[in-house]
């Protein structure tokens, strides 16, 4: 597949920068190293997992419709 990554992402997604304390910034690395990801696809996915959960339990929800 031309174009897709590991993830299937597509190539073009949103972008963030995101500024953390050293030690955090370190304790990332050595994760994403452990789960060879890149730094960026660690930071992603431990975003996504915990705004999954914060779904699951009620706390993030949709704005709703005036």
């Amino acid at each position: 597949m031309v174009g897709s990554t590991a993830l299937n992402v597509p190539a073009k997604i949103p972008r963030i920068a995101v500024y953390l304390a050293e030690e955090v910034k370190s304790d990332l690395e050595l994760l994403a190293n452990a789960k060879h990801r890149s730094l960026s696809q660690m930071a992603a996915i431990i975003i996504e997992q915990r705004l999954k959960e914060l779904k699951a339990e009620g706390k993030l929800t949709e704005p709703s419709e005036l």
